[in-house]
């Protein structure tokens, strides 16, 4: 613990730095303020650590690693009509399901895998309308049998 709170296990003073910061209130004690704090391991490990002390309401690691990516995807979508999409997928279709499935046992980091590429499929099938000049309120059959017909089953 003196290691990695002193820098030796991770950059210098990381921890003590991300420590420092729930202190003053300058990083908030919630699971959201953690996917967005650097360095990423050592906020995961922090919070694994605040998890087990009862100080943050305990989650499965897995999403708590997806929901982190998932932040960083989103903020790298330029459209904002595509990212308000994904971000609504997410929310009320991979997440529920993940959720309930760590209800029963621990999520694996396979279906961690499998949910985001569920969502990169889904950004990549919005720019593939995009770019037939059509968006996901006027999809119809017709565009997701072309969908269909131009992508390999791994990637569709």
């Amino acid at each position: 613990m003196l290691n990695w709170l002193d820098g030796r296990a991770t950059k210098p003073g990381a921890a003590a730095n991300l420590l420092r910061g729930l202190g003053s209130g300058e990083i908030a004690l919630t699971h959201e303020a953690f996917h967005h704090l650097q360095p990423w391991r050592a906020a995961s490990h922090l919070r694994e650590l605040l998890m087990a002390c009862g100080l943050l309401p305990s989650i499965d690691k897995q999403i708590c690693l997806l929901e982190r990516w998932l932040a960083h995807h989103l903020a790298g979508i330029t459209e904002p009509d595509h990212a308000q999409i994904i971000r609504r997928f997410a929310t009320w279709d991979i997440l529920p399901r993940l959720r309930t499935r760590a209800e029963r046992k621990p999520v694996t980091p396979a279906a961690r895998t499998f949910a985001g590429d569920q969502i990169r499929r889904a950004n990549a099938f919005l720019s593939w309308l995009a770019t037939r000049e059509r968006r996901l309120d006027d999809c119809g059959q017709a565009d997701s049998d072309a969908w269909h017909a131009e992508h390999k089953q791994a990637s569709r």
